[in-house]
């Protein structure tokens, strides 16, 4: 006897079988083999890309910094073409999803499972609210018996080897260790199963290969780099002004004027009419004198190169990770009240990343993440009659989190060179928040060096609640299924972001970014006040479904769901959208298109919920009983061979990202972006242009609602997203048609076509792109030109080159150009992307006698015109957009395998204890890479937005190299060059592959029975076995159209060890 289980599980045999009634593509992964297989970390998720059509790591579209149950991986993989996005996951039946990213929040131990369910295509109508796949994982019920296990996991660096660019083997500590229990209460009636694990980490992380100025260029020199340096001095020559030349000429003691070049070919003098700024016979040199106090104080924090003259890796910084989590489940079996059970997960975890995601990539800046997640759940299942039964779930799922919480580089502004603004100095950095008061991040953008704290430190309180009811009656042939899933769920923030500033670095001074760091002269300037959201979306599905038996070789399953998935609202309505030539109503003086909820047309929502979205579902399952002549042979007769198609459509949530994105936006917050160049140590002045007559936007307070006179501190707005408000549900059309047949004993193989189109997808567009031809006519308009107010003289002024750049004009002097503009960049969330993927896929299993085998291949091809939320589409052309998805694998190969050797099983005594109970499994996976995002960062397309900027290619064809050249160039980067001014380079976003994998991770086991109930399990694993140099396919390979193109930056772990002991009982 065994506790309930409160889902309904197909009875699943030793063996293999054909399937031959289930019209759903997917696979049931045992107990037994997800703890054979050699995983790196101990997580059911990394089984996911044992099936075909799963995409096995994430590629750069999926965000995934959530840092779930101990910062495994939460799952944001792409299943058949569908985005990383789109998973469903749910533990025991109940949704376990982080709704800002959608992955998973909740991760089981892995000796707590029973088994997990993996739906990849074409499911039943009672999956809903994804388009993915649906994850069901059941974990382990107590029995009549006690049983349990005693584990611990060990790692260190001893059996290691480093990773290709790395200098040495860095440290490496880690102990998983843990058990399960489970037993009677009360026999026949209560019975309970726990389970615990802890997690301890201490690794020194590699920093990957990074691009550093070299000692020369640390000293001033440029010499070895003059060619960059393009750039004149930007600004009014007039003292009063406060421009830069005035302050380059008091700090190098001589003369600097407007429009003088920094340095040409043959420059020794700084004459102003015959000379240039930094004279130099073979390149300029910049004296410590015109550094910035910044650069002074902060150019210990960039490290000199250790690698080559301009390149720096490190594995000496360490990470330090502490989980424990541990779950409880209690089953009630009764004759009159039906079957009742109870789960509860606990997971808290710490986590110290000395790299902390999107901030700096060089030492001295790590960061802490603190987590817990927890899930609680009651159900009840109802057997009335053996052909009717009812199932009741009751659940409820919390992730809370602090992400980024700063550990380095804190301390008082003023002791890295920053001016503290105040009444004595009113155009200083006046942090936000004292308790993350340190370094501001600063980009070097075409080094490619970045330092500083991590621009954003987040909190997020995530609750789901969720009730399900599922009815189920056998009449005839047909058994029929309906019910219903209600979902509740609150997303709570509380960010700081950019509290002292950011700050970036592109060149556009003199040319060389490095060089205007020096000098203090970034190119962008952004702080941020506090952000608070209290995000909310309700759920509704309800579905029917009918499998009928029409014969004993012919299933038709059909089926109707009605799927509602709102959109995410602020409870305090501190959102906002833009929708030209609409004046609002809730703050009457906003410029001409900000609205808001409340707005004449604007929900609480931003866009509208649809309830009028009905999902149909159809699968055939068809196995031919032929036994004769011809067709026999192939078909091999009743139960040998199966033909299924099946297809539906399928809806899918759109994650709180959006308002995640929009979450401190004007008026309820201050994203404040500088619209002309600043000075470093003082960044509420301007280097260029009038001062702004507004000064310093902080500190700052949340105005009242309808609150008037409020505007001038806000504009211009720029980076302000709005959710757009003819939004519609994404949704997905799945199709496939899939033979297998049964080709050995227990050896089927399957050969399928499988496909699906993503309608109305999620992505980004420009609201408020630049007009090229407009800057073109303009003089003095050029690259990052757009939101100038140029003076053509005579009283005309050109007020940007943005079609909303001033919707009012209330707000400029037009006699002066003084003033500000309304709007700059702000990019739309809007449902207008589009997806394809169709995909050759075959499978291979086998599961008799000593031998366990899955060999999956997939032959596919993805494409969009977006692949994500911050996948951005040309706001000229979106068809432009239209490329290789992010996470396109053209070939992918995949086999996982456990053989139990068969040695000395007849052997007694010591002989048969120490040569029999040997197995040997292994997962091992070639596949392609994903594909190279080229991009370009210089504006050349005047559009001042994300996604219009990519070079031009020559049309030769792309010829690939071997990374470990001494440039470590994986391709050839000459066939493209930047954009020409004013237009959109010719080269699709994505067009050919990065590096792939050839990768082999093996254990070793030794399994030595004690006694009739208890054994010991010593176990050897190895990640990479023959320590293959596996180059990162995604985030490595330099696609941006610089000096560094085609490079590759970072690899893969090198050969990792594992041992382990296990005590079973």
């Amino acid at each position: 006897m065994v506790g309930a289980v409160t889902e309904t599980v197909e009875v699943t045999s030793s063996t293999t079988q054909v399937d031959t009634t289930s019209t759903q593509l997917g696979d049931v992964i045992e107990d037994k083999k997800m703890t054979d297989l050699p995983l790196n970390g101990r997580s059911y998720i990394d089984l996911l890309g044992l099936q075909a059509g799963v995409v096995p790591v994430s590629s750069d579209a999926a965000i995934h910094d959530r840092f779930v149950s101990g910062n495994q991986n939460s799952g944001q993989v792409s299943v058949n073409g569908q985005r990383e996005s789109a998973n469903s996951f749910l533990v025991n039946g109940g949704d376990v999803e982080e709704s800002v990213q959608n992955g998973a929040s909740i991760v089981p131990t892995l000796d707590s499972i029973q088994e997990f369910r993996l739906l990849t295509n074409s499911f039943n109508a009672e999956y809903g609210r994804f388009s993915g796949a649906i994850v069901n994982v059941l974990t382990k019920p107590g029995t009549n018996e006690v049983h349990g296990s005693v584990y611990e996991f060990l790692r260190n660096e001893k059996l290691d080897a480093r990773s290709y660019f790395d200098q040495d083997r860095g440290d490496f500590k880690r102990n998983q260790f843990g058990g399960t229990i489970g037993a009677p209460v009360v026999k026949n009636k209560v019975f309970f199963f726990g389970d615990y694990q802890g997690t301890r980490e201490i690794r020194g992380v590699s920093s990957g290969l990074v691009n550093v100025p070299s000692p020369l260029e640390r000293s001033g020199d440029f010499s070895e780099l003059p060619d960059d340096f393009t750039g004149s001095v930007a600004g009014s020559d007039d003292p009063a002004v406060g421009n830069f030349p005035s302050v380059l000429t008091q700090r190098l003691g001589y003369s600097v004027i407007s429009g003088e070049p920094y340095w040409f070919p043959g420059c020794t003098t700084t004459d102003t009419t015959s000379g240039c700024v930094f004279p130099g016979a073979n390149g300029p040199f910049i004296p410590q004198s015109a550094w910035s106090p910044v650069a002074l104080a902060t150019l210990k924090f960039i490290p000199a190169p250790n690698v080559s003259s301009g390149e720096f890796s490190t594995t000496a910084e360490k990470l330090n990770l502490r989980d424990e989590k541990f779950g409880l489940k209690l089953d009630l079996n009764t004759a009159h009240l039906g079957n009742w059970s109870g789960y509860y997960h606990f997971d808290d975890a710490n986590f110290l990343n000395p790299f902390p995601a999107f901030t700096s990539n060089v030492p001295g800046f790590s960061a802490v993440t603190l987590s817990r997640a927890q899930q609680f759940q009651v159900s009840n299942t109802a057997i009335f009659n053996p052909n009717t039964v009812n199932e009741v779930r009751i659940n409820y799922a919390r992730f809370a989190f602090l992400k980024n919480k700063p550990v380095g580089g804190l301390g008082k502004i003023e002791d890295f060179g920053y001016i503290r603004g105040d009444a004595a100095n009113p155009l200083g950095v006046i942090p936000t928040n004292s308790k993350y008061e340190g370094v501001a991040p600063i980009s070097l953008d075409n080094t490619g060096t970045s330092f500083g704290l991590p621009d954003g430190t987040t909190g997020q309180y995530n609750n789901t609640y969720q009730i399900t009811d599922n009815f189920s009656k056998v009449v005839g042939k047909h058994t029929l299924k309906f019910g219903g899933d209600i979902r509740y769920i609150q997303v709570n923030e509380r960010n700081t972001y950019t509290s002292n500033g950011w700050f970036a670095f592109d060149g556009g001074e003199t040319g060389n970014d490095f060089a205007d760091f020096l000098l203090g002269a970034p190119d962008l300037f952004n702080q941020t006040s506090p952000q608070l959201l209290d995000s909310r979306t309700k759920y509704f599905g309800l579905y029917g479904q009918d499998t009928y038996k029409v014969s004993s070789n012919l299933t038709v399953n059909y089926g109707l769901r009605w799927d509602t998935s709102q959109p995410f609202y602020d409870t305090k309505d501190r959102i906002q959208t833009f929708v030209p030539g609409v004046q609002s109503k809730i703050y009457p003086d906003s410029p001409t298109g900000f609205v808001f909820p409340g707005d004449p047309g604007v929900p609480r929502t931003l866009a509208p919920t649809q309830y009028n979205r009905f999902a149909p579902r159809l699968g055939i399952a068809y196995s031919p009983s032929a036994t004769e002549g011809f067709a026999g042979k192939i078909f091999g007769g009743p139960g040998k061979t199966s033909i299924r198609v099946g297809g539906g459509l399928y809806y899918t949530a759109i994650e709180d990202v959006t308002l995640f994105n929009e979450v401190g936006d004007a008026p309820f917050g201050l994203f404040w972006i500088s619209p002309s160049p600043v000075y470093l140590e003082e960044p509420y002045k301007r280097r260029v242009g009038q001062q702004d007559p507004v000064g310093n936007r902080f500190p700052f307070t949340i105005p009242a609602a309808g609150a008037t006179g409020i505007w001038a501190k806000y504009l211009p707005i720029a980076f302000s997203p709005g959710y757009n408000i003819h939004n519609k549900l994404p949704y997905a059309e799945h199709f496939n048609l899939t033979i297998q047949r049964e080709i050995a004993k227990s050896a089927v193989l399957s050969i399928g076509y499988v496909g699906s189109r993503g309608r109305h997808l999620l992505s980004t567009v420009e609201s408020n792109p630049g007009d090229p031809a407009k800057c073109l006519a303009t003089p003095g308009c050029g690259t990052f030109g757009e939101d100038t107010i140029y003076d053509l003289g005579g009283g005309n002024f050109v007020f940007g080159t943005r079609p909303f750049s001033v919707t009012s004009g209330r707000e400029l002097d037009k006699t002066t150009g003084i003033g500000s503009l309304d709007f700059q960049n702000n990019a739309w969330e809007a449902t207008v992307a589009n997806s394809n993927y169709n995909a050759l896929q075959t499978s291979l299993e086998k599961k008799l006698g000593d031998l366990r085998l899955l060999a999956a291949y997939t032959w596919s091809k993805s494409i969009d015109n977006s692949s994500g939320f911050f996948d951005p589409i040309n706001p000229f052309n979106p068809s432009l957009s239209r490329a290789l998805s992010t996470f396109d694998i053209a070939h992918n190969f995949v086999v996982s395998y456990s053989y139990d050797l068969p040695f000395a099983r007849a052997a007694h005594g010591i002989q048969g204890k120490l040569l029999s109970g040997w197995t040997i499994s292994g997962i091992t996976r070639f596949n392609t890479g994903f594909p190279v995002t080229l991009t370009e960062d210089d504006d050349n397309s005047l559009c001042g937005c994300g996604g219009a900027d990519v070079p031009n290619y020559n049309g030769q064809p792309i010829h690939f190299l071997d990374p470990r050249n001494p440039e470590h160039l994986f391709f050839d980067p000459s066939p493209f060059s930047p954009e020409a001014l004013g237009s959109v380079g010719n080269a699709k976003r994505r067009f050919f592959h990065g590096p792939g994998i050839n990768n082999w991770d093996l254990a070793f086991h030794k399994n030595t029975r004690i006694g009739e109930r208890t054994a010991l399990e010593f176990r050897a694993e190895f990640f990479n076995i023959f320590n293959h140099a596996q180059f990162m396919n995604s985030g490595s390979v330099v696609g941006e159209v610089n000096g560094n193109l085609g490079k590759v930056t970072s690899a893969r772990d090198g050969r990792i060890g594992q041992v382990a002991l296990k005590l079973s009982f």
